[in-house]
Formats: C-alpha cells, sequence, structure tokens
C-alpha cells in the first residue's frame, strides 16, 4: 500500500461505529429535538472512537479551525455542525460487523479490541492529568481515542490480524514511524488540526504531550502483559512526571480498564482488564480471537466430528476425544471419540470442571497444552481429575475451543499404547489442524 493513496481512500467514505454505539445512538436520536442532549451525543462519541472520527472529521476541514489550530470540544463541535445535521448524520451510520469473504470475524474483533486500548488510554491520560492539576484534558482525551485509528484502519483494509504488534507492522507497512504517520493521517482527513499540537513530534515535548504519550504506551502495553518490567518503566516516567508516587501512577490503569469493560461497545472492550490480571507464565498467552460465526449449532458439530476425523486420519492418533461442554451440569461430557472401546468408562463419565481440576485450567480460556511423558505423570499427580486413572497413557495433547467467550468443549488426543513420540512437531500439526477445521483461535 501507499501511504498518500490509502489515506485519500479512508477520507473518501463514511466508516461503520461498533454495534454497542448503534444500539444506544439509535435510542438517543429517535427522540424528539426537543429531547435530545448534546452531552448525551458528546459522551456516546467519547465511548467509541469510530464515531468520534465520523463527527470530528465534519468540522476538521473548517478554516477557521484549521487558521487558529484549535481542538473544540465535542458539544462545541456539534453546535458548529448543528443539532439536525448531527441526528441525520448519526442516522446513516452502519454497523463494524463481518461480512463472508470481506471481513472476518477475528479482525473485527481485533479493531475492536484496539479501540478499547484507545479507550483505556484516554481515561488514563485524564486522571493523569487531573492529578498533575491540569483542568483542560479534553484535547489529550481525544488524541488518545484517535491515537489507534489508523492501525485500526490497516485492520480493516489488509483484513487479517497483525503478525506482529499492530502499531510496529503498520509502520514498517509504510516505511515511516507510527507518529510521523498518524500526523499524515490528521492532515489528509483532515481531523481539527489543533489534534496535532498535542500529537506531533515536532516542536517542545511538553509535560501533557508526555503523558498522553505515555497513556497510550501503557494502555497498548497490556497485550503483552503488565507483569513485563518494560511496561513498569512508563508507569514510573509518568509518576515522576505528576510529582506523585507510583502508586499513585499505577492506580488509574485498573480504573481505566473496570470502566471500559463496564460500558462495552463491542465484546472486546472487555480485553484490556483480561490482560490486566492476566498473570505472567511460562506458555504463550492465548490470542482472543472469535471463530467464524456459523449458521447453526450443526455446522459447528459437523466441523467437530471433521476434525476428530482428521486427527485420527491425519495425525494418526490412536485416541481422539472431543468432550462437550455442558452448561446445567458445568461440566465436560464425551461427545465425539475414537479409539474407546465400548465399554469403557469414559463413554459415560462427566469429567468435572471444578475449581483445582485440571479440566478447569485447560477450559477457563481458548488455549492449547502439550504434556509429555513426565509432564502427564506429574499432572496426574497434581490434579484430582479422575479422569486420568480412567484413561492410561503418556504423552498428550489437548486444546480448549470456544464460540467467543462460550465454551464448547475439549479436544485431547494421544497415541494410548503405541510407542509413538508426541513431540512439538506433532503438537503444532495438532493445533493447526484444529484451527484450520473450527476457525478456532488459540
Amino acid at each position: 500500500m501507499e501511504l498518500n493513496s490509502w489515506l485519500n481512500a479512508i477520507a473518501a467514505r463514511r466508516w461503520p461505529i461498533l454495534p454497542g454505539t448503534m444500539a444506544e445512538l439509535r435510542q438517543a436520536c429517535a427522540r424528539h429535538s426537543d429531547l435530545i442532549n448534546f452531552t448525551d451525543l458528546a459522551n456516546l462519541s467519547l465511548s467509541d472512537p469510530l464515531l468520534l472520527f465520523d463527527l470530528i472529521r465534519v468540522v476538521g476541514g473548517s478554516r477557521a479551525l484549521q487558521r487558529n489550530e484549535s481542538m473544540p470540544s465535542i458539544e462545541q463541535a456539534m453546535m458548529l455542525i448543528g443539532l439536525e445535521p448531527v441526528v441525520s448524520r448519526f442516522n446513516s451510520l452502519t454497523v463494524l460487523e463481518p461480512l463472508a469473504g470481506r471481513l472476518h470475524p477475528g479482525v473485527v474483533e481485533d479493531i475492536a479490541m484496539w479501540l478499547a486500548h484507545g479507550r483505556v488510554a484516554a481515561i488514563i491520560a485524564k486522571d493523569w492529568l487531573s492529578l498533575a492539576g491540569e483542568h483542560k484534558v479534553e484535547d489529550c482525551y481525544i488524541a488518545a481515542l484517535v491515537y489507534n485509528l489508523p492501525a485500526c484502519f490497516y485492520l480493516l483494509y489488509s483484513n487479517r490480524t497483525a503478525d506482529r504488534p499492530l502499531l510496529q507492522e503498520v509502520a514498517e507497512v509504510f516505511g515511516l514511524d507510527y507518529p510521523k504517520l498518524l500526523e499524515q493521517f490528521v492532515k489528509t482527513i483532515p481531523l481539527p488540526m489543533g489534534l496535532l499540537n498535542i500529537l506531533s513530534t515536532d516542536g517542545g515535548v511538553s509535560r501533557r504531550k508526555q503523558l498522553l504519550r505515555l497513556a497510550v504506551g501503557t494502555a497498548n502495553g497490556l497485550v503483552q502483559g503488565a507483569w513485563r518490567p518494560q511496561w513498569w518503566v512508563g508507569i514510573e516516567a509518568a509518576a515522576r512526571l505528576i510529582g506523585v508516587s507510583p502508586a499513585v501512577a499505577y492506580s488509574a490503569i485498573p480504573h481505566a480498564c473496570l470502566q471500559v469493560a463496564r460500558t462495552p461497545r463491542a465484546m472486546s472492550y472487555s480485553y484490556p482488564l483480561r490482560e490486566f490480571i492476566m498473570l505472567p507464565g511460562a506458555f504463550h498467552q492465548a490470542e482472543m480471537h472469535a471463530i467464524p460465526p456459523r449458521d447453526d449449532e450443526g455446522e459447528l458439530d459437523v466441523a467437530l466430528r471433521d476434525t476428530v476425523r482428521h486427527l485420527a486420519q491425519d495425525l494418526h492418533f490412536r485416541r481422539v476425544l472431543f468432550l462437550r461442554y455442558d452448561s446445567e451440569g458445568h461440566c465436560l461430557k464425551l461427545r465425539y471419540q475414537v479409539g474407546l472401546p465400548p465399554e469403557h468408562p469414559l463413554r459415560n463419565h462427566a469429567v468435572g470442571t471444578a475449581p483445582g481440576t485440571f479440566f478447569a485450567l485447560m477450559s477457563s480460556k481458548p488455549q492449547s497444552f502439550h504434556a509429555p511423558p513426565a509432564a502427564r505423570a506429574k499432572i496426574a499427580e497434581s490434579y484430582p481429575d479422575e479422569f486420568f486413572s480412567l484413561l492410561d497413557g503418556d504423552a498428550f495433547a489437548a486444546m480448549a475451543i470456544f464460540t467467543g467467550h462460550q465454551l464448547v468443549g475439549v479436544f485431547y488426543v494421544d497415541y494410548a499404547d503405541e510407542p509413538r513420540e508426541l513431540d512439538a512437531e506433532i503438537y503444532q500439526r495438532f493445533k493447526e489442524l484444529v484451527v484450520s477445521l473450527t476457525g478456532a483461535h488459540t
């Protein structure tokens, strides 16, 4: 992609907003004009960066604003446009949703996740500026919401999730540092030039600019884990700029994550909070991508059966089990299998998911697990699951399958008593096969 052509293509059309925003927006705009409140619409705009983008681009071309290089508040922007044009514009918006062959569900989910990180950054920036005695914070709040937008449009255009940190990938694709790309984005759309006063890398570096950048880095850095020493460096730097202890600066982060999760405009608005509470571990953090939606329950069952068959035929596993989650009994029950004799007790056994069991841990999130022989023996000793006493064996692999946030079940595979090694290569092929056939992302 060539940068100028890409930015002009973004500027040439309107873009959809998040589904949760649309539901509230329709209610707000359906009222009598005397009952429509600019403050309510402004707060709604500040909860969804895509809606904010659609609004402020209208006033971005204002010559008066360009001359003054000012950034109006959202309510001021609405007053400049007028109530009737604002309502008319909002009524013509569409919803961001998957489109068969054009926009993958995992991409839609990632876009909403990065918009949520922008919301977290905005709240952190507002709280840090308030602690520093700054009372004019809306320009920084809006700048934080805008920061991740070019990266989100990149996901929309490429229709695939990023292979590496998203902002880094965008910068590498266009051969330009992301902050400079962001400046070009503001100028090309155009958005109010006042945004450049706070986003531009040129000129002096004020405390406001530094706190904004640190807030964005802190929010976006949650993706890699809040336990990393590098993540804490930004909080400590912010604390020094504000003149408070790191603990006080840190307190803004759980507050921001909770606030975003409690007012979700999309399912992914809960992801920053999930990332914030994630503990460090030896295993790769699960990606939180929704599996592609299917027309009905039957299609998912067909995919699960096909997966069991391919695992047995292509990877030659002697035993392949799919344990379906039973929400009423809060347990896992055998749904599809290869390799169990007719009288095997697991055929009618309810695999418990009580706290402290292996399968409670395994089914807590989308993830996969590889247990070499020594690890299997240790698991059988450490966890009270009856499953391992009912099923003798050696090395095994398992994978939890989710549809969105909902657990579907767990795949379990092994070679039974066959003298074959379930090594890292076989484990990788197991994961790839399950992902390709079910659409799951783990």
